[in-house]
Formats: C-alpha cells, structure tokens, sequence
C-alpha cells in the first residue's frame, strides 16, 4: 500500500459530504470554538497555559479512542508511512493552540482579535503560494468585507484604536499561531483519505500531545503547576468534547470538502459568536458598531462561498 499523493486524497476526502453540509460543519465549529475563548479568557489566570493545552487535547484524544481504535490497527501501515505528515499535522495544531493561550497573558482582547482575523488572508496567501489555487476578484473583495466587519467590531469603530496599536510579545505569538493554523488547514489535503477523518484526528492530537509533553512537564516545574480541581475538569471537558473532538471533526471535514480558503473565511463570524456569548453569561452590552460588524462579515462570507 503506497501513500496518495495530495491530488489523489483530496477527490476522495471532498466527496464525503455535501458543500452546504459542510458549511454548517464549519459555521457550528467557529461557535464552538467561540465557546472556547469565553472559557479560556475565565481561567487562563488560573490555569496554567501549556498545562491547559496538554490536557484539553490529550483528553480529546482520549474521548475518540474507543470509537477508531479498531481503525488505527487496520490502518497501521498507512499510518506509517504518513507518520511525518500526521506528526507535522499534531506539532502544528497543538502548538498554535498552546501559542494562544500563552499570548493572552501578554497581549489585549482587542490585539488578539484583530490578528486572528487576518488567517482568512494568511490561508489563502499560502494556498496561492504552496497549492498555486487561484482565487478571484470576488472571494477577494469577501476577505476584504469581512476583515472590515471585524475591525469594525473589535474597535468599536473606533479607527484610532487600530492606528495605535503597539506590538508586543503576545502580539507576536498571536501571529505564529495564525500562521500555523493556516498551515494545518492547507495541510489537510495530504492526508490520506483512507484513513479516515476521526482516525487521523485520533492520531495528529496523540502525537501532538506527546510532542507538548515535555513543555508541560517544564511549565510544572519551574513555572506553576496545573491545579487539579473543578474549575479544571469542567473546563477540560467542556474543551475536549466540544471545541476540540466535535470542531475539529466538523472542521476537517468542510476543509477537505470546499477547500481551505472558503473554510477560513467563516473564522470572521467569531467576533459575533463571542459577542453573543459574551453579553448572555458576561454581561456586556451590545452596540451599533456590532451589528454593521456583523452585516459586513456576513455579506464576505457570503462572496467567498458565492461559487
């Protein structure tokens, strides 16, 4: 059994679900994901980042364990023969994770936000340079519209906020991390489509984790360990089945069928996602500048996709 190439993997991968289907994978997995910050930005003074890091993706590996493991023995030689890729596919995901958790002991709401928003533009500048995958006027003016309406947002229209920023060290994790999920997303074209998406999820988080390990085990030791109580479990579990197991399934999934560029468009719906969360269990309010943020994200979305 020989690995396929890129070309090869992807046709299989794409058939698997429909392009709506996958679009409501990839809109219910921004959701998810926005879960994730509210919960992220209300322990991560707690809460050590790498430790939360490692034990959010180890626990997710954990839950799809007794759902691929029949897979994972039957599909042993192609996992063998892909181990660079996978291993490359679980350093990147888990690393960008971690390199977010660690910024936002370094850098504002508003700094983080508005790097994020730019993995629409990183993945699609990559594509174009790694895949050479064309993308018109159209989908362009989409990035563009919807990277207004999270500026928008984020600044509370307030331009003077975005002219003065001033770069930091998290700033800059905050950009690795974007560059690395744009890696991951464009990545996911080379990974056999035989194996299967739950089972090489299964496989990317376990070497993932084992690759943070030894982070962890630093961070314990000269730094502060990971205080093994509520707060932790609730969070971890909330962490590794939804925005974790359950996003990363649906992600993967609407990638392989519409491609990286139209998926990472949908990563500009966050800010509304987490607006909404924010206002229902943090309390805070909803201005105008929010709902031309929205509209504006909305309509880009809608350009990317429109073919």
């Amino acid at each position: 059994m020989t690995e396929p190439s890129p070309s090869s993997a992807a046709p299989h991968a794409r058939a698997t679900v429909s392009p709506a289907t996958a679009y409501l994978f990839i809109t219910a997995t921004v959701f998810f994901w926005s879960i994730g910050i509210v919960i992220g930005r209300g322990v991560h003074g707690t809460i050590p980042p790498v430790g939360l890091s490692f034990w959010r993706w180890f626990i997710a590996a954990m839950m799809l364990l007794p759902f691929v493991w029949k897979d994972v023995v039957r599909c042993a030689p192609l996992i063998k023969q892909s181990f660079g890729m996978l291993s490359l596919q679980g350093a990147l995901l888990l690393t960008s994770s971690t390199l977010l958790f660690v910024a936002v002991n370094f850098t504002t709401a508003i700094n983080a936000a508005l790097l994020n928003a730019t993995q629409p533009t990183m993945t699609a500048l990559m594509v174009w340079i790694v895949v050479r995958e064309k993308m018109g006027m159209v989908q362009v003016f989409g990035i563009i519209a919807a990277m207004a309406g999270v500026l928008t947002m984020v600044s509370g229209a307030d331009w003077r906020v975005v002219a003065g920023l001033d770069f930091n060290i998290g700033d800059l994790l905050v950009v690795l991390a974007t560059v690395g999920y744009a890696i991951y997303a464009i990545n996911l074209r080379k990974i056999p489509g035989q194996l299967g998406v739950p089972t090489a999820l299964f496989v990317i988080l376990s070497l993932g984790s084992f690759l943070i390990l030894p982070f962890y085990v630093g961070e314990t030791i000269f730094i502060r360990a990971v205080p093994f109580d509520e707060t932790l479990f609730m969070s971890v579990f909330v962490l590794s089945l939804f925005t974790s197991v359950f996003a990363l399934l649906m992600w993967n999934a609407g990638n392989h069928a519409v491609g990286p560029n139209r998926a990472a468009i949908f990563l500009n719906a966050m800010p509304v996602f987490s607006s909404a969360l924010a206002i229902v269990f943090l309390g805070e309010q909803l201005y105008f500048y929010h709902f031309i943020g929205a509209v504006l994200v909305a309509v880009g979305i809608l350009l990317v996709v429109r073919k």
